[in-house]
This record gives structure tokens, C-alpha cells and sequence, in this order.
């Protein structure tokens, strides 16, 4: 009885007569439910679904009456009226689909290949053609489809079993099925071609396969065909495996530290798929950083670890072309050279389809850039990927989803553990000043210890000392073992030389700046484009800031430089740093409009910038940017070429009362002095800088110099009848006068400087000389006199709108109104001052106000007074206010009977005043005699 080809019923050998259509599906339904009963409402629906005839009952009992008579004459077999519905009895191994699925059970448990392959051939043999035959019905078309799909199951069962059998031959020999062939009978047939020894047919049907599930499904071959592909394409035989990769170069010995780094790769590198550039100037240790990862984490990468060295950067050899690269991998995988595609583009794919759903790391070093290192990246999303690059590969962050690690300079620390490491720690003890100075001249630079450590090994009986005086003269030249591979030159060199003429240009020009880092805007001045900066913080030759500035390496600085001087004429140079400097003057100039808008006739004309030009929002930003470029514009004053003499003249013009109100002294001292001796004698640039240089010992406390600058430059301004220089000249020779308790000289000279002041049209240097006129009646005790100068000083100031002149003479008035016993007038005048003082950020006017408001007080109120002027006077170097703040300190403490503190202050304030000459001393020696009187009369 069958159901496999047709619904049909034979005996003998001799087709019996089972009737019409709808009969036959009433007998395939008994038959597919053999000895189960089958309701009747299941049958009518089964038969007749959805178009029922009139009355169904009486029509299905006239077709199992029939089939009960066809039926008769065989043994064992009824049909039964049973529970409401009818069954067919008989033995299930007479009906054809129940026999298959027994032989079918039966091959899939027999041990023996050669009697399960008879199973399963005369199962398979019981289909002579379409099961159900011409039955059509919804039902009957479920159930075709389901016993055509039990059908195709058991034909590739049995040709797994083939294949395992040796028996490929039988699996090619099947006729093709005329559809659409699926992925495991598409997988038999290439395997049983590979058996065959027709690997090249096998990877032609494969990539047939291939291009056929990305077309119409967007998919990839699954596991099995990825794992016959590699297979084949390895050349193994049947059942062979390639071992896992394991290429990871040796972890160095003497890595440490960088635990911050290795954390974060843990982080980055935590989910399958990641891609981490660990980027970073050439030195650095990323190699080093990168393999101690991938050694450490190697078994979270179950098929293993791929590296490849792509010297992008190698000082000996060109950078490893990407298709080598990936022929390379592809042999690391277990593919064989023979069946490596010619083509690039197909090797790349190769590539990804044999890594992708594998746990593998892939390590790629030294990659040159983004086009240099896509090709390489795995197919699918289970691989990990590490690359090191001195180049940012901004790229490949924006395109592939990369995390990127910058890598920066170890710290102190840290690279004095790597030089101990590689020393060890008791030649570092033995000489500790030198191996300090070694790890300072290396810079954190990995290789740089690593350089300095191979000399030491070599050459045992050199001494640590040695080898940094030769830092410290010739640093590049010290950080040599004279292989390329461990030279810092020649690994910079590598990085220099991938750069385009333009930003090379730039990276010479950039080294000749004088500071450690250099603002966007000066930089854009000197190399003419700021998109040049952002090149070379990509290619790891600069970094930008948090704060938006650009630095290099010393040690990168350094080999800029010399490329400089080595490359670039002489002409070329200055021309750049010239560009430079006059960014900086221009911008110095604008800031002083804010910070001493009053004193615009005091400085040069400004300069114009060839990068942006300076907008200050107010003062504080013109203040700050003054602050943060102070150090690299005194650089480059003293560094400047004779070339470059007028500049510093000017800067020291431009910049001389921004120094002073600062209290800057040490540095204004320092710029106007070379400003002093770039002058031309005779020059009112001379007189200037005299007059800068003079004004700048005075608060230093060197008044024997500072009077003759002052003197030099009033010479010049009266031969060259300059009121300006003259009244200004005056005003510092009768102030070291006053120091010098020479009172009446000292007026002569503040008259004098008054009357110049007059004739010279300039308000504000009038009310200057009469502020001093002030304060010196103020110092000699005629504090009436005193204030009557002082007003009209504040009357200018108030009408010129100028708070330098208006802050002086705020602390002045305090001082006059505490002469003259009104405490309220002193202390709202004092305050007033410390406000200016403080707004402006006026220290000097600042430390002297705190010295006069502590005079007029007593107690713990004066000691906190004096000790806040002594602590700024001491950071500025202001000798004078700092002998003050002393003495001030002195008297409180004595007046709290506190006599040890009280002698320290005073002794301190006695060697100061005595340094400056000052008239004070005689009083500081009387009080520590009567103090020291005192103290000996309470002993007897």
C-alpha cells in the first residue's frame, strides 16, 4: 500500500482498483494514520476541505464501503468503523511511508556504514515519483511537501555517510535536483569534488555558492562551507585541520609600568569585534604596550593570533605593501600558495571569509596609514583587531568604528623602573644625580632608556655620568647605538620623511620656536596654514593641548631643529621666525591697549601679524594671553638673532609696564637689559631701555644700579630734548633718592620731572609727577601737603579714566588719612586700592597696599596683613616691600611680647635694608638694640 508515488494498493504484483480521486484521498488518509482511528469530521474536512458535497457522511460511507471491498482480498488488512471515525488495520510495514521511516531509523543506528547505506538505499528506493500523485487538496499539498522534505533529509543523510565511507563518487553521481540547491547539499558536492582530487571545480562550485547567497539572500556561507573552503584552499586532506595561529612575537623582558594603558585596552578590546589603534610618536613603546596585551589575553582568542609587521615606519625597509601582507595572513590560516587567488581584491575577500565567526586577535604593527591597513581588517564581528601607527589613521576611526589609545611619554617613574629593569637598581643608586639626568634628557621615551640601557651593557666599565654629559651636549647623537633600528634620528627620520613638502616644511620651521608649545594663531603666523598642524599631530609629530596649544617632544624639537639649519637657508629662517615675532608684538600690543590703555604714547607703534589678527573680548583676556605667552616672548627675545635686534627692542618697549605691574622683575630684568644692549648709543631706544632697566633694579633693590640707568637715560633725553624720557628719568632718580633718605634732592628732582611733565602735553605723566610729589611729603610725615598733590593726582586719573595712576593713589591717601588720624578715611582708601590692585592684577601695587593697611593696625590683624605682603614680595622678588613686610612683622611680634619671632623679623629686615642702602636701617638697629637691652635687663 503506497503513498510515496501515488496513492495506489498492489498485491502480487498486480495494481488493485482503489477508485477515484476523492477515494484515493479517503485511502491516503487511512494510510498515513495506519491503526489510528481518523474521526469522521477529519476525514470530510481532510477530503473535501472547504467544498464539501451536500451530504458528506453519506458520501465518505459509500467511499469506505467501496474501498472495504477493494481491500478484501488481502490478509490482515480492514477497515474498521471505530469511536466515531474510521481505521485502517493492517501491518504499518505494508504501507510504504511508514516502512521508509523504519529503514530510515534503523540506518541511523546501525554501527556498520556499508548495512546503513543498504537501509537507506532501500528506503529511498521505496520514491518512484510524486508522493500523494495527482491528488490536489490543501491537505494533500501539506503533506506533500512534508514527505518531500523527510525525502531530501534522508538523501543527504545518506550522502554524509557516503562521503564518510569513501563513497564521494556516488554523491556526484546523483542527478541534479533541477532547483535551487541548498547550502548542506551544495557542501557534499564540493566536498565530494575535493575527494575526487578536483579542488579546482570544488572552489568553483564554492564561489558559485558564494555569490549566489549574497545575490539573492545578503548572506555569507555558513561555518561548514567557510571550513571546506579553508579545507581545500590549504591543500590538507580529508578531515585534515590546520592549527591555530599563533604568531605573537615575544613579550620584551623588560616591559613595565603602562598599567593605565594595558587597562584600557581592557576596556577597549573587552567585546568581540573591537578595533583599537594604539597611535603615538615613533619611540614611544607601542609595540612594546601592544604585544604584552595580546600575550597576556591570548586565551580569549581560541583560533588563535595573527601579527604582521607592515613597517610603515621602518628606518631600513619600504613599508610592507598591503597584498603581501595579506598573502602573508592568508598562508598563517592554513592556505595554501596554490590556491591563493592572483587577484588583490579576491585575496582581501579570501581573507575575510576565512576569518570571519572566528575568535582571533589580529595584531597589525606599524601600519602607515588608513589605506595601508583596511585591506587587513577580518571579515565578520567576532575578531579583535589591534593596530599601532604614529599616525592618528583618522580615517579609519571615522569610517570602521576604531577606538583609538594615544600614547604618551612615560612618566618620571615609570621610566626610571624600565632604566632599573634593564640596570638594574643599584647602578641607578650608585649614581643617582646621573640616572636622573638621563631619565630628564630621554624624555619618557621608551626607546630612548632602552637606547641608553644597550650602552650601558656594552660598555660595563662606562659610568652612568658619562653618558649624561653626553645628553646634555649632544642628545641625539647619545641616543644612538649606531644601528637604524635603535637610533632615535633615524625613527623620527622615518616619520619626517612621510610627510608632503608642505607640512615637512612647516615641521622644520615649527622647531625653531622658542618655547615648549606654541598657540594655534603664532603657529599659523609662522607656517602661513594651521590645517599643516593638524597633519602633524596625525602623523604623531605634535599634540594639541587641552588647552588648544601645540607642543612637540623635546626630543622631536630637537631633531626639527637641526633638520632646520640642515634644509632650510639661512634667509628662509629668519624669515620665519621674524613672522613670529611679529605675531607677538602685534598681539602683545593690542593686549597692552587693555591692560595700560593710558599709556599708548609710551610704547612703539604695533606691528601687524601675517597669521590672525589679536580680538581680545577685555582686559582679563588680553591679561591672560599676556600671562600664558610671557614666557615664550622673553624666549624669544633673548634667543633672537642680531637680525631680529629691532624686535626685541620693541617688545621690550611694548611689554615693560605689564612686566611691572605683574611684578615680573626677574624676567623684566632680563628683556630689557638684552633690549639695553641691542640699542645704538645715543638713540632714544637707548634712553628707553635705561629708563626699563632702571625702573626694573630699583624694585629689585639695587639702587646703586638702578640711579645709574636712570642717570644714562636723563642724559640722553636732554640731549636730545625728549620731555617725555626726561620727566620719566627724573621721577626714577628722585625715587632712589627718597629710598636713600636724600629728601631734598629727591623734591628737586619730582619738581623738576613736574615741570618737564607740563611742558610735554601728556596729562597722565603729570599726574605720575605729582602722585610721587605726594608721596614724598607723605614719606617725610607732611601728610596735609601730601594730600593736596595726591588729589589732584586723583583728579587726572579719575579724568583720564585710568586705574594704574587712580590705584596708586587710592594707597597713598590711605596713608595720609592714617598720618592724620582718620582711621575710616584710611581704611575705605586702602581697600579701595587692594580692589584696583587686585582687578588689574597690579601685584606691586598690591604688596605695597598690604604693607601700609598692616602699618596701621595692630595685632593678629597686622601680622595677617604683613604676612600676606611678605609671602607675594618674596615670590616676585620686591626686596624693598619684603624688608618692609619683615619689619612689619617684627614690630607686631614684639609688641605681643613674642621676642624670638620679633628679632628674627627684624634681624631679616635689618640685612635687607642694609642691601638696599636704605635709610631704615638705622631705625631696624635701634629697635633690635633696645630689644636686645630689653632682653638682657630681664635676664639680670
Amino acid at each position: 500500500m503506497r503513498v510515496l508515488c501515488g496513492v495506489d494498493v498492489v498485491a502480487d504484483g498486480v495494481r488493485l482498483d482503489v477508485g477515484h480521486a476523492r477515494q484515493r484521498d479517503v485511502l491516503a488518509v487511512l494510510l498515513l494514520e495506519v491503526d489510528k482511528v481518523v474521526p469522521v469530521d477529519r476525514l470530510i474536512d481532510r477530503v473535501w476541505a472547504e467544498r464539501p458535497p451536500a451530504q458528506p457522511r453519506n458520501a465518505l460511507y459509500g467511499y469506505v464501503s467501496r474501498l472495504r471491498r477493494a481491500l478484501a482480498a488481502l490478509d490482515g488488512v480492514t477497515i474498521e468503523r471505530d469511536h466515531g471515525g474510521y481505521v485502517l488495520r493492517a501491518d504499518p510495514q505494508t504501507v510504504d511511508i511508514h516502512r521508509f521511516e523504519n529503514l530510515l531509523a534503523r540506518a541511523k543506528t546501525t554501527a556498520d556504514e556499508t548495512t546503513a547505506l543498504a537501509l537507506y538505499d532501500e528506503a529511498l528506493t521505496l520514491w518512484r515519483g510524486r508522493p500523494l500523485g495527482e491528488l490536489d487538496s490543501p491537505w494533500a499539498d501539506s503533506v506533500r511537501d512534508d514527505l518531500e522534505r523527510k525525502h531530501e533529509v534522508a538523501r543527504l543523510d545518506r550522502n554524509e555517510l557516503r562521503l564518510r565511507s569513501g563513497a564521494h563518487a556516488q554523491v556526484l553521481a546523483e542527478p541534479a535536483t533541477g532547483g535551487v540547491v541548498g547550502e548542506r547539499e551544495a557542501a557534499q558536492r564540493i566536498e565530494a569534488l575535493f575527494l575526487d582530487g578536483r579542488p579546482a571545480d570544488a572552489l568553483r562550485e564554492y564561489e558559485e555558492v558564494r555569490s549566489r547567497l549574497a545575490d539573492e539572500l545578503g548572506a555569507d556561507p555558513g561555518p561548514r562551507l567557510r571550513r571546506l573552503h579553508e579545507r581545500i584552499l590549504a591543500g590538507g586532506g580529508p578531515g585534515g585541520e590546520t592549527p591555530a595561529p599563533q604568531q605573537l612575537p615575544a613579550a620584551p623582558l623588560s616591559f613595565t609600568g603602562r598599567t593605565d594603558e594595558l587597562a584600557a585596552l581592557d576596556r577597549l578590546l573587552a567585546a568581540p569585534g573591537a578595533v583599537v589603534v594604539v597611535s603615538g610618536a615613533g619611540g614611544l613603546g607601542k609595540t612594546w604596550l601592544v604585544v604584552r596585551w595580546a600575550t597576556d589575553h591570548a586565551s580569549r582568542f581560541a583560533d588563535g593570533q595573527l601579527y604582521v609587521d607592515l613597517r610603515g615606519f621602518d628606518p631600513v625597509h619600504e613599508p610592507m605593501p598591503a597584498e603581501r601582507a595579506v598573502r602573508g595572513l592568508l598562508g598563517a590560516l592554513g592556505i595554501a600558495p596554490t590556491s591563493i587567488p592572483p587577484e588583490p581584491e579576491a585575496q582581501a575577500a579570501l581573507y575575510r571569509t576565512l576569518t570571519t565567526g572566528r575568535r582571533l586577535l589580529v595584531v597589525l604593527d606599524n601600519v602607515r596609514d588608513t589605506e595601508h591597513v583596511v585591506p587587513l581588517l577580518p571579515g565578520g564581528s567576532s575578531c579583535s583587531v589591534l593596530i599601532t601607527s604614529r599616525h592618528e589613521l583618522g580615517g579609519l576611526l571615522t569610517t570602521h568604528g576604531a577606538n583609538t589609545l594615544p600614547l604618551r611619554p612615560l612618566d618620571e617613574r615609570q621610566a626610571r623602573d624600565l632604566l632599573a629593569h634593564k640596570l638594574g637598581a643599584a647602578q641607578l643608586a650608585d649614581e643617582p644625580g646621573a640616572a636622573e639626568q638621563i631619565i630628564r634628557q630621554c624624555g619618557g621615551m621608551s626607546l630612548a632608556l632602552a637606547i641608553v640601557g644597550a650602552r650601558v651593557i656594552a660598555q660595563p666599565e662606562r659610568r652612568l655620568a658619562a653618558i649624561a654629559a653626553e645628553l646634555r651636549d649632544s642628545r641625539l647623537d647619545a641616543l644612538d647605538t649606531g644601528e637604524l633600528t635603535a637610533s632615535l634620528r633615524a625613527v623620527f627620520d622615518t616619520t619626517y620623511r612621510s610627510l608632503d613638502a608642505a607640512s615637512a616644511s612647516a615641521f622644520r620651521l615649527l622647531g625653531l620656536a622658542p618655547a615648549d608649545d606654541i598657540e594655534r594663531v603664532a603657529a599659523t603666523a609662522m607656517i602661513g596654514d594651521s590645517r599643516l598642524l593638524r597633519v602633524l599631530c596625525a602623523a604623531s609629530l605634535m599634540e594639541e593641548t587641552p588647552q588648544g596649544r601645540f607642543r612637540m617632544h623635546d626630543l622631536v624639537k630637537l631633531y626639527a631643529s637641526e633638520l632646520a639649519v640642515e634644509t632650510d637657508d639661512t634667509p628662509i629662517r629668519l624669515a620665519a621666525s621674524a613672522r613670529l615675532f611679529d605675531h607677538y608684538l602685534c598681539w602683545a600690543s593690542t593686549a597692552m591697549e587693555w591692560v595700560s590703555p593710558d599709556e599708548a604714547y609710551l610704547r612703539p607703534p604695533a606691528t601687524r601679524s601675517a597669521g590672525p589678527q589679536p580680538r581680545f573680548a577685555d582686559g582679563y583676556a588680553a591679561r591672560a594671553w599676556l600671562d600664558a605667552e610671557r614666557t615664550t616672548m622673553l624666549a624669544m627675545a633673548t634667543g633672537a638673532p642680531e637680525s631680529l635686534s629691532g624686535h626685541v627692542i620693541q617688545l621690550s618697549a611694548t611689554l615693560w609696564r605689564y612686566l611691572y605691574i605683574g611684578a615680573h622683575h626677574n624676567e623684566a630684568l632680563t628683556l630689557h637689559a638684552t633690549a639695553l644692549e641691542l640699542t645704538r648709543p645715543g638713540t632714544k631706544e637707548k634712553g628707553f631701555a635705561h629708563q626699563a632697566v632702571g625702573m626694573t633694579l630699583l624694585v629689585l633693590g639695587r639702587y646703586g644700579d638702578a640711579a645709574g640707568h636712570f642717570k644714562e637715560a636723563l642724559t640722553i633725553a636732554l640731549d636730545q630734548g625728549n620731555e617725555l624720557l626726561e620727566s620719566i628719568a627724573r621721577i626714577g632718580t628722585a625715587s632712589v633718592d627718597d629710598l636713600r633718605g636724600e629728601s631734598a634732592t629727591a623734591r628737586n628732582q619730582y619738581e623738576l620731572a613736574l615741570v618737564t611733565a607740563r611742558r610735554s602735553g601728556h596729562a597722565l605723566l603729570e599726574g605720575a609727577a605729582l602722585f610721587h610729589i605726594g608721596d614724598h611729603f607723605r614719606r617725610n610725615g607732611d601728610h596735609r601737603t601730601a594730600n593736596g598733590y595726591l588729589r589732584r593726582s586723583g583728579a587726572i586719573a579719575l579724568d583720564l579714566g585710568s586705574a594704574g595712576l587712580g590705584g596708586l593713589v587710592f594707597a597713598a591717601l590711605g596713608n595720609t588719612h592714617a598720618g592724620l588720624g582718620q582711621s575710616d578715611d584710611a581704611d575705605e582708601h586702602f581697600h579701595r586700592a587692594l580692589t584696583f590692585a587686585r582687578s588689574c592684577r597690579n601685584t606691586n601695587l598690591e604688596i605695597s597696599t598690604l604693607n601700609e593697611l598692616a602699618a596701621t593696625k595692630s595685632g593678629s590683624e597686622a601680622v595677617e596683613l604683613y604676612e600676606e605682603s611678605l609671602a607675594l614680595a618674596r615670590r616676585t622678588g620686591h626686596l624693598y616691600e619684603r624688608a618692609r613686610a619683615h619689619y612689619g612683622l617684627g614690630t607686631a611680634h614684639r609688641a605681643a611680647g613674642n621676642r624670638a619671632r620679633a628679632t628674627f623679623h627684624l634681624e631679616t629686615a635689618l640685612t635687607a635694608y642694609a642691601e638696599l642702602c636704605a635709610p631704615e636701617a638705622d631705625d631696624v638697629h635701634t629697635l633690635l638694640a633696645t630689644l636686645s637691652g630689653s632682653l638682657h635687663d630681664s635676664d639680670k
